[in-house]
């Protein structure tokens, strides 16, 4: 696809250098020939210029888009309730679900969210939660009952890494979102495939050590 796409570049390219070419010429013509006596003498030169400008405009903007396709979707939340209700629809977004957090306190502030979770594991979906300490038993107890899986790491510090990946079981499908900062600086960045194929590839990694280490303890 990449080949396609550059081949195209290429092609407009040389397009738009061959119809700038010749528009300059056009001009140069009309400017320093004495036989060239009005705009009558290229009738067709007003057409050569606006396709040239029509085709950087173009070109522009292709790029431009080709440019925003690659470029990670950032929000910034400035209460948890946002952020929650972001958690919300992302988790319900995803076959499978693979929540890496140093705590799940938190999921207890949305009941939305909680229903969500659970509902997503009673429809089938693999949900998996890693945490470096064990998580509070109320909430542990409510979520595996319905077929979610904890994952404890048991280190002594907390890891900075929050994120949650979903369609982790889906090549090219991925979804991630990483969390940094606290409220009301609390920001989320989303990265896809196509806007951070290796940063999917090392949370990959990252989960699947930790669920070794988790299951070696």
């Amino acid at each position: 696809m990449l080949k396609i796409v550059k081949i195209a570049l290429y092609s407009f390219i040389i397009v738009f250098f061959l119809t700038t070419l010749l528009a300059l010429s056009g001009l140069g013509y009309l400017w320093f020939s004495p036989e060239a006596s009005s705009r009558a003498d290229l009738p067709y030169l007003g057409s050569l210029v606006t396709t040239a400008i029509l085709e950087v405009i173009a070109v522009v903007v292709m790029l431009v888009k080709k440019g925003f396709r690659y470029l990670p979707h950032v929000e910034n939340h400035k209460t948890e309730a946002i952020t929650l209700s972001f958690m919300k629809n992302f988790v319900t977004s995803g076959s499978t679900v693979q929540i890496v957090s140093s705590r799940l306190s938190w999921i207890r502030n949305s009941p939305e969210l909680m229903d969500s979770v659970k509902k997503k594991a009673r429809e089938g979906a693999s949900v998996e939660v890693i945490t470096p300490s064990p998580v509070e038993d109320d909430i542990r107890n409510e979520l595996e009952q319905e077929g979610i899986r904890f994952f404890v790491t048991n280190e002594e510090t907390a890891p900075e890494a929050r994120f949650t990946l979903v369609n982790g079981n889906r090549s090219g499908a991925e979804r991630l979102a990483i969390a940094r900062g606290s409220h009301p600086e609390h920001e989320v960045t989303i990265f896809d495939n196509h806007s951070g194929p290796q940063i999917i590839g090392m949370a990959k990694d990252i989960i699947r050590k930790s669920k070794e280490k988790a299951n070696a303890a």
